[in-house]
């Protein structure tokens, strides 16, 4: 197996600018991440606001999934652009694309909710950590981690998902294992996000067939793993990016095996779900929580 590179990180300082003095035109806001600036050109052009083929989730069967909010938005459902998951009382994990060029003062994180509506919790943050190896153009160590202003009121809503261990993932991740995807994004290809949190089981699928030169053709790294059908019509799509993939035991618990990270598509015959491979920074994302966002 090739040996891992050293891991890194980027640390963006709490922004100065207060939220509710945001921009308002679309010439102002764009901050070239893909996930956040289409949630803000739809609010501003007025349009509603990306699961494909699941089905809506019941109150606290996800309660380590949050959103990630455009904090000049009021209504949550409108300002969601990316999802993630409640590591302890003062972390979230996500995607480092979904952090593309962002400060603290842009977003906020919305935990324990499964219906986004105008009266929904929505917590400021402090810290953003981006995994110094990120590729942007690879998706490569598509990994980052948040930190909230103030420690989050763990309960039956909102609690932390543990993290898929490397000695463990052998036996977890195997051919067909079915794994769950959840998140507010568009329920079609280009579709809108949807305030109520929806849900899709998906099988994982080896590295090697999501390499076959008729899927990904060799892009799928070491530190990526895949998952969903090869007739395609169930997957993750836009605005879920930065959302958990989880397993779950026979006795209910679950861990977090991936992150929503790429694709091409939505659902479309042989092009898989591509999720960050958690497993592979585990050890890192521990490091960095346990050192107060200095990673290692």
């Amino acid at each position: 197996m090739r040996r891992r590179a050293a891991f890194l990180a980027v640390t963006v300082a709490v922004g100065a600018a207060n939220a509710t003095d945001g921009p308002v035109s679309e010439s102002s806001f764009q901050r070239r991440n893909p996930d956040f600036d289409d949630a803000a050109l739809r609010h501003l052009r007025g349009q509603q606001p990306k699961i494909v083929n699941g089905q809506p989730a019941s109150p606290g069967e996800f309660p380590w999934q949050v959103s990630l909010s455009i904090a000049w938005i009021a209504d949550p459902s409108q300002a969601h652009f990316c999802g993630g998951s409640i590591y302890d009382q003062r972390w979230v994990v996500t995607a480092a694309h979904c952090l593309k060029n962002l400060t603290t003062a842009e977003l906020d994180v919305v935990p324990g909710a499964t219906v986004l509506t105008p009266t929904t919790v929505r917590l400021p943050v402090s810290r953003l950590v981006v995994h110094q190896g990120y590729d942007d153009a690879s998706k490569d160590n598509d990994v980052a981690l948040i930190e909230l202003a103030a420690p989050l009121e763990l309960g039956q809503a909102a609690r932390p998902i543990a993290l898929l261990a490397p000695a463990d993932e052998a036996r977890i991740l195997t051919k067909d294992r079915i794994l769950s995807v959840s998140g507010w994004g568009a329920t079609t290809e280009g579709g809108a996000t949807v305030a109520q949190l929806q849900k899709v089981d998906v099988p994982f699928v080896p590295r090697a067939v999501c390499n076959d030169f008729l899927s990904y053709d060799g892009r799928v790294t070491e530190n990526m793993i895949c998952a969903g059908r090869a007739a395609g019509g169930q997957d993750s799509c836009q605005g879920d990016s930065g959302g958990p993939l989880v397993q779950r035991g026979v006795d209910g618990a679950a861990v977090l095996a991936g992150i929503v990270s790429w694709g091409e598509g939505c659902a479309r015959p042989g092009r898989y779900g591509v999720y960050t491979r958690v497993s592979q920074y585990a050890d890192w994302i521990r490091a960095c929580v346990a050192q107060n966002g200095a990673c290692p």
